[in-house]
């Protein structure tokens, strides 16, 4: 069943990055929220639950504790004032490279034996049926059953 795979590769993907992050004091989690902020750095709030599918209240909760550990300042969206966009800090900043390397060298592991052509393939199926599960659960959350 191809839901048990997915749950099995998304359990050993946080396992990976909180044993490989541990020493830094960052997890999982956090990983996905500073690799959206370097790709958008000062990302109001909202997008990233928005993008990964997550109530506000949990972003909100793992933001806080980024803000503890000094990766991350929240400040109120000027033209939104009830907003809070994020945006990086230094410390974040220079975790980076070792950020993406980490991040690099798993999906090299998960992708060894593929070549280009099957990783393309394999990564817009999957974002394929990420997208259709979305829409699947905003239909039922909507009543558009």
């Amino acid at each position: 069943m191809i839901g048990k795979q997915i749950s099995i590769l998304f359990r050993q993907l946080n396992l990976y990055f909180n044993r490989e992050l541990s020493d830094i004091h960052i997890s999982s989690t956090e990983l996905l929220y500073l690799s959206s902020l370097y790709a958008n750095d000062g990302i109001p709030q909202d997008d990233l639950a928005q993008e990964y599918t997550v109530d506000k209240a949990a972003v909100t909760r793992t933001i806080q504790l980024m803000e503890k550990k000094g990766l991350v300042l929240r400040r109120t969206d000027a033209s939104d004032k009830r907003a809070k966009k994020i945006y990086l800090t230094e410390k974040a900043r220079s975790m980076e490279p070792k950020l993406r390397e980490l991040q690099a060298r798993w999906i090299s592991a998960m992708t060894e034996g593929m070549n280009t052509s099957e990783i393309a393939h394999f990564t817009k199926q999957v974002h394929t049926m990420a997208e259709r599960a979305k829409q699947l659960n905003q239909k039922e959350i909507g009543g558009e059953t």
